[in-house]
């Protein structure tokens, strides 16, 4: 009796180690499916974003660091440095100030202090980045990748546009975009090394102040009135603030404008619903 158990007992146990390893295949090919769509997803959102950074933010990028590229240049950086320069700061005042520092000579400690202070500035826009990718599902980790790719061209565009794309595409498309805004820095910047010679030294300057002159017209067009109102305070206070002190008048000009921008702001906020509500 004890044979016939033990027969009829080992198909069984087969059948279920077979029903198991089934269920275990099935469950690779489903996450194999899931993992194909997800990549084909992310893939789109990135072509999206390299296609919409491929108009006038790569056009300016290109541009400024083509200028850029000339400076550096100029104060006797080689093309390594230069190009290092570009990948490792991504921001193009904190490499300004690390090409004039390296030309003067400067330490290193005055060089790190030096870039660290003028790229500040990335930290309230890393912050106010945060928000945008809270319900992404990538790994946390990631986000030391999206801070650094953070420049005023990315930002504006994933605060413009981040609302219009899903959250488990943001991240992509944000790569996408910013991979695609660096190559082009990276392609100016050995342009612009490369024709140093040829290029007037007034035309490489005029071509640094190209980033900050397009993320003024975008933000000048805004509908929001305090922004508009810092903005044109910004433009009338800042030359005579500049010729007053050269080395604090940016600083104090972003200071008060925002300031008085923010005070006003809920003034501002109730005259606009008064004239909507009024006609």
């Amino acid at each position: 009796m004890l044979p016939m158990i033990l027969v009829t007992y080992e198909p069984h146990k087969n059948s279920q180690q077979n029903f198991l390893q089934f269920c275990h295949t099935f469950n690779i090919l489903y996450d194999l499916q899931k993992f194909m769509i997800e990549l084909e997803t992310n893939l789109n959102a990135f072509v999206l974003g390299a296609r919409n950074a491929l108009g006038v933010p790569a056009l300016i990028l290109f541009s400024a660091m083509t200028g850029f590229g000339s400076l550096c240049q100029e104060q006797g950086l080689s093309i390594y440095m230069s190009l290092l320069s570009t990948i490792l700061i991504w921001g193009l005042p904190g490499q300004v100030v690390h090409v004039e520092l390296y030309g003067m000579g400067a330490p290193l400690i005055a060089v790190v202090l030096g870039v660290a202070g003028v790229n500040a500035r990335f930290m309230p826009m890393t912050l106010s980045m945060m928000p945008v990718f809270d319900d992404s599902p990538h790994n946390r980790r990631w986000n030391y990748l999206l801070a650094h790719m953070i420049s005023i061209n990315t930002w504006t565009e994933m605060l413009t546009r981040s609302p219009e794309i899903r959250a488990d595409r943001r991240m992509a498309y944000f790569l996408g975009f910013s991979f695609t805004c660096m190559n082009a820095g990276i392609i100016g910047v050995f342009q612009g090394y490369m024709l140093f010679e040829s290029m007037p030294q007034i035309i490489s300057l005029s071509l640094i102040f190209l980033v900050p002159i397009y993320f003024g017209l975008i933000m000048s067009n805004t509908l929001n009135p305090s922004y508009l109102l810092a903005f044109l305070l910004g433009f009338i206070l800042g030359p005579p603030m500049h010729f007053l002190t050269p080395q604090w008048g940016l600083v104090l000009t972003g200071l008060i404008t925002g300031t008085l921008a923010y005070l006003l702001r809920h003034k501002l906020s109730s005259d606009k619903n008064y004239k909507e509500v009024n006609g």
